[in-house]
């Protein structure tokens, strides 16, 4: 995990990302279409350069978003050290983001960016839900639309978790 700067540094560096994706659709799109084939010659080259980046520069924003959310709603967090993965989920032992205060793990949080609860979607909430469950500290799991939260909230008392889900959609 890296120590996550102010927000302010995550969110000028999230900025530049945005600005260098944003670049690459824009000289990709300017490429001159006279075929399907040429059509989907560009879309190749959009998947190519900008699928991976675009994927993580979303759930960095959802993770600048959670503490967002988590200051607002658990002031006290302001005084944690945090850290996080915000270009890819954490492994089996880490959460996405993770605050401490001295020693402790007093925050353990997961993110998705997802938006629709169905198959592979569905199942991988289920093992990250799981995942999380056995953090230690006040676990959060945040999600980006209503449907996912409906559905991880489902699985979380289904399950016994002690997990808040928060739809940052709603949320500030």
């Amino acid at each position: 995990m890296k120590v996550m700067g102010t927000i302010e540094q995550c969110r000028e560096k999230l900025w530049s990302d945005l600005n260098q994706l944003l670049a690459a659709i824009r000289a990709i799109s300017l490429e001159s279409l006279s075929s399907v084939d040429d059509a989907m010659s560009v879309l190749f080259s959009l998947r190519k350069k900008i699928y991976e980046d675009l994927n993580q520069i979303q759930h960095e924003h959802a993770l600048i978003k959670a503490l967002e959310w988590l200051i607002v709603y658990r002031p006290a967090v302001q005084t944690f050290n945090w850290h996080w993965n915000p270009r890819s989920t954490g492994t089996m032992n880490e959460p996405d983001l993770q605050g401490i205060f001295g020693d402790e793990v007093r925050i353990a949080a997961e993110v998705t960016t997802s938006g629709n609860p169905k198959g592979v979607i569905d199942n991988r909430m289920a093992k990250t839900l799981a995942k999380l469950s056995i953090m230690s500290g006040d676990r959060f799991y945040f999600v980006v639309s209503p449907s996912m939260a409906k559905r991880a909230r489902t699985k979380v008392a289904k399950s016994g978790y002690e997990i808040v889900v928060v739809d940052l959609s709603e949320a500030i």
